[in-house]
């Protein structure tokens, strides 16, 4: 898991973030919460993620299902599921994305068959979270935080310790009957989520233009009503904020990188009116554009 600002706006499709090197390809992440609200948007990826919530109320959308997670707990996504998260200001989290094949064997074994199969398969999976009420949990997080502080190291020995600490975390997520938590996906699921991934691959490439409900309804082939319910309902925002969203947070990028005028950024990224661009710039930050380029 990475921030937007790290990926191209069309990562809705695929994130192309590169996770590590060729010859260790795993990676760590950490967000310590500042005075706003951090959203990191739909994204997928062939990698593995298994995230940390150290503290703070976590906002999270999988696969189009809204998802609440209270901290401490740990959750696991598997490969190619779409995920979005909110951040809260006062949030600490961590987060391990590394391709899965650092795991294989050479030869077959019925266990780590059932571990690919849910790893990689296209069948829904239900999002897997770990509580400190599981016996396990102590397990977990001690061998999540060594991956997560040792993954970067290039010394070999070391890199083969990290190998061996993510087969202990993955014995414990069997431990829990994870492998077991498939549900079959209905055709016209498959369908919607497609559509939304489309959908907002297109918000993405068009954020700077005019956007619409009627557009995008149109786009999904929904009626206007049952669009909003859809969008919010899958999004846990509606498409108005979502798209306002986005369009602060590629706008933010661009004034740290003091470039262009502050008046000229809201433009670019779909802003007519400057002083409603600025009411929402304030309330999302907290501060003024100018004062966030500043700081």
């Amino acid at each position: 898991m990475v921030e937007n600002k790290n990926k191209k706006e069309k990562s809705v499709k695929m994130e192309d973030t590169k996770h590590g090197s060729n010859a260790f390809p795993i990676a760590s992440y950490r967000y310590n919460g500042k005075n706003f609200t951090k959203l990191l948007y739909a994204h997928w990826h062939t990698e593995v993620e298994v995230l940390c919530f150290e503290k703070g109320r976590f906002i999270l959308n999988i696969e189009t299902a809204p998802l609440v997670v209270e901290s401490p707990a740990m959750l696991l996504i598997p490969s190619k599921m779409v995920h979005s998260i909110s951040l809260p200001g006062d949030a600490v989290e961590s987060a391990i994305v590394f391709n899965a094949e650092i795991m294989r064997f050479a030869y077959y074994d019925k266990l780590q068959s059932n571990l690919y199969d849910y790893l990689y398969s296209t069948i829904r999976r239900t999002p897997f979270i770990v509580k400190p009420e599981y016996d396990g949990y102590t397990k977990i997080l001690e061998d999540f935080e060594y991956i997560r502080d040792n993954c970067k190291t290039k010394d070999l020995k070391a890199q083969f310790n990290v190998k061996i600490k993510i087969l202990d975390l993955f014995m414990e997520f069997e431990r829990s009957g994870i492998f077991k938590n498939l549900e079959l996906n209905t055709p016209f699921e498959k369908i919607r989520q497609e559509k939304l991934k489309e959908l907002l691959e297109w918000i993405h490439d068009h954020h700077s233009g005019p956007l619409s409900i009627s557009d995008a309804s149109k786009r999904m082939n929904f009626s206007e009503a049952y669009f909003c319910r859809f969008f919010k309902k899958a999004m846990n925002m509606s498409f108005t904020e979502y798209v306002n969203d986005y369009r602060l947070q590629m706008a933010a990028d661009d004034i740290l990188r003091g470039e262009k005028q502050i008046t000229e950024v809201a433009s670019d990224h779909g802003f007519d009116n400057e002083s409603y661009f600025f009411r929402l710039f304030k309330k999302k930050y907290g501060i003024t554009p100018l004062k966030y380029r500043q700081n």
